[in-house]
């Protein structure tokens, strides 16, 4: 890992925050302009694989960089050619999403998704003005990321903590999450909490919509939650106390409304 001691590299891979999609993006700019680390790229995949094992749409880029590596021993048409694939998967997405998202004005999520950001911006408009709930998320609260971008894109917004989700759900007309992998058999892993809320959803009668582009979609049912640091949910708790700490989770196909991607 020496070798990449590069700081903003090493933030990005270190980055516990941002969604899966935002990430990607994140990592295919900054390798893109900082050539002088294509020599690394064999190791880099390597690492970066490992650290977003939970991150389908990464896992798929990687593969492809790699085989793109191996074919041309260049990446610079490997970087053209997903530069354009960004922004063609985002368009399509946003037309597909504002077809069925466009009848409701108020919507709960939680965490953070620039894919979410990015559609219910897309949905917002001066005749028809939307809100949005958003749960705060922990252990890192990277809804409050969510939120504050929401805000800045004059989207009426109002953060709640995960045990309010079930009184404001009740007031409004659609939940909508990011997903990190769809599994074969159309279960999805996203953030913990999903599950939560998805339950509720069906419980309330409320749609559950997922937002995902094609790159998450996985031929593989299995998924593994990894255990993170207890440290995260309480830093110095008594010894005799267990306390577990998940960031992913599965939710089943059954309550799931409707998966929209582009």
């Amino acid at each position: 890992m020496k070798k990449l001691s590069e700081k903003r590299l090493t933030n990005i891979l270190k980055d516990k925050t941002s969604g899966s999609s935002e990430i990607l993006i994140e990592f295919h700019n900054h390798l893109k302009k900082e050539q002088k680390l294509f020599f690394l790229v064999p190791e880099l995949i390597a690492i970066t694989k490992k650290q977003f094992v939970s991150f389908q749409n990464i896992q798929v880029y990687l593969d492809e960089m790699e085989k793109s590596l191996h074919r041309e021993k260049n990446l610079v048409p490997f970087f053209t050619r997903y530069d354009s694939i960004f922004q063609n998967n985002l368009i399509e997405l946003l037309n597909n999403a504002k077809k069925i998202l466009g009848q409701y004005s108020t919507f709960l999520t939680l965490s953070n998704s620039k894919t979410v950001l990015e559609v219910l911006q897309g949905i917002n408009s001066p005749k028809r003005k939307i809100k949005i709930y958003v749960a705060e998320s922990r252990p890192k609260f990277e809804g409050r990321i969510l939120a504050k971008r929401l805000i800045n894109v004059k989207i009426a917004t109002q953060l709640i903590t995960e045990a309010m989700i079930p009184e404001f759900l009740i007031k409004s007309d659609a939940a909508i999450i990011g997903a990190d992998i769809i599994l074969k058999n159309g279960d999805i892993v996203n953030k913990i909490g999903s599950r939560s809320l998805a339950i509720l959803c069906k419980e309330l009668k409320k749609p559950f919509y997922v937002i995902a582009d094609k790159k998450k979609f996985s031929n593989r049912n299995s998924f593994k939650q990894k255990e993170m640091p207890p440290a995260e949910i309480w830093r110095h708790h008594p010894d005799k106390i267990i306390v577990q700490n998940f960031y992913f989770e599965r939710v089943n196909r059954e309550l799931i409304t409707r998966i929209i991607s582009d």
